[in-house]
């Protein structure tokens, strides 16, 4: 045996040791505070929906299945997972439809109708929990690939974002759309040999429980129809030659397809023109709020807010301000609270956020280098593990994102922000190494 083995047994042990460790604060991140996450409107509609899973178990009639506004842009599988913790927490009767009162100056609560906090808590618990395993998932792929050194950096990046920890925790739909797209990168890869050249026994299920999760996430968002079609892509381009590929694509597609129908129940009817209703009433709202609230229609538009947003605003460490409105639970008053405005980021104010060109920033620049070589680093090592999945699932995700980015809204980042935290991780991390071996490399030679 090496002499060498036993220190590399503890510093293995010393490794897990500190992924579980971070591991442990992710969730605690995740969980803890719930009810001090800002409130959004949006949830109040989520939380009301939560009454659609009584109606789809219970067949008949009810709102599920009306075509309408609500179920023809608004995804099932969020109101799905709130209507089950609610049933787990024992509230059987179906919510009250809430509401904040909008005023010039912002949200009020003056009028406004507020879920109890424990209806609150518990339809924010199943996202909390997502994103906690959003996390783990990504950690996992990264430490297979990059080492635990990188997945120890991406646990403690992506759970301490700010923005993440806002978003994905919300009684929304981001948090399960995250979790379905890292779980489905993870499946993939570890389904791939089966795909690539095992036998059709082996073959099958695997693609069909890919099929399923492609589904599952567009029943969560709709957007996340794209994955359908880089998975199908994957499978016909890799899956060599074309004609195990082919078939593999098209199980996948019909797969998906029957997922999302099943859980949709207003498309048990009429599926192919309640989808084409579908699109046309997203196409409807997205054109009237460009028209409200000014719309990005250009792609250099679109290419600079969100390198604006991304690197200056929305990555771990940033310049925002916050200036939104923001109504949470104070624990210590015992009730809903207004706030003017948001905490601001504590390095607003320093040479870190000063503006050197436009919006661009030395923290800004910093951000932007430390997601290149992340990126650097992902890229060599692009045939490790989950990566190249993790590659072309990502880009496609990100690249309709900003290529279709309709309004800067904060929401509409998620895809760009959530990978570029994950690849600044990762360069941080690098970074870390390289200065670290420079060092004892000068110790050593001063010795």
């Amino acid at each position: 045996m090496s002499t060498s083995s036993p220190w590399a047994g503890r510093r293995r042990a010393v490794e897990r040791a500190a992924l579980c460790a971070a591991l442990l604060l992710a969730f605690h991140l995740s969980v803890g505070g719930l009810l001090g996450v800002p409130l959004h409107a949006d949830e109040f509609v989520y939380i009301a929906h939560s009454r659609w899973l009584g109606e789809a178990l219970a067949g008949g009639g009810g709102d599920v299945r009306q075509v309408s506004g609500d179920t023809l842009r608004d995804p099932p599988v969020g109101p799905y997972l709130i209507g089950l913790s609610y049933a787990a927490a024992g509230y059987a009767a179906p919510p009250p439809a809430y509401a904040l009162a909008e005023t010039a100056a912002g949200w009020s609560l003056e009028g406004a109708r507020l879920p109890d906090r424990g209806r609150l808590f518990f339809a924010r618990w199943p996202m909390a929990m997502a994103f906690f395993l959003t996390v783990a998932f990504s950690a996992a792929l990264t430490r297979r690939a990059l080492g635990m050194g990188s997945a120890i950096a991406v646990a403690l990046g992506l759970a301490g974002s700010a923005y993440l920890q806002l978003h994905l925790r919300r009684a929304m739909t981001e948090a399960p759309m995250m979790l379905l797209i890292v779980v489905l990168v993870w499946v993939a890869w570890r389904a791939w040999p089966a795909l690539r050249g095992g036998s059709w026994s082996q073959a099958l299920p695997a693609v069909a429980l890919v099929g399923a999760l492609c589904g599952l996430g567009i029943a969560a968002k709709h957007n996340l129809a794209v994955n359908l079609a880089a998975l199908g892509a994957w499978l016909v381009v890799g899956a060599r030659p074309i004609r195990r590929g082919a078939p593999l694509a098209v199980i996948a597609c019909v797969v998906a397809l029957g997922a999302f129908l099943t859980l949709t129940p207003i498309l048990h009817t009429d599926p192919a023109e309640r989808i084409a209703l579908m699109l046309a009433e997203r196409r409807r709202l997205l054109a009237q709020q460009q028209a409200q609230f000014g719309g990005l229609y250009a792609l250099d538009q679109r290419l600079n807010a969100a390198a604006r947003r991304v690197f200056n605003h929305y990555a771990p460490l940033n310049c925002a301000l916050n200036r939104n409105p923001t109504i949470f639970w104070d624990a210590a008053q015992g009730g809903y609270r207004a706030q003017a405005r948001g905490q601001p980021s504590p390095l607003v104010g320093t040479p870190a956020c000063h503006r050197l060109v436009d919006w661009v920033t030395p923290l800004a620049m910093l951000n932007a280098g430390l997601a290149l070589g992340g990126a650097v680093a992902v890229w060599r090592r692009r045939r490790r593990g989950g990566l190249p999945l993790a590659l072309a699932f990502g880009g496609v995700n990100v690249g309709l994102a900003v290529a279709l980015l309709p309004l800067d809204w904060d929401r509409y980042y998620m895809m760009p922000v959530f990978f570029s935290t994950w690849l600044m991780a990762i360069g941080a991390w690098q970074a870390l190494r390289t200065a670290g071996r420079s060092l004892r490399s000068l110790v050593t030679r001063g010795r």
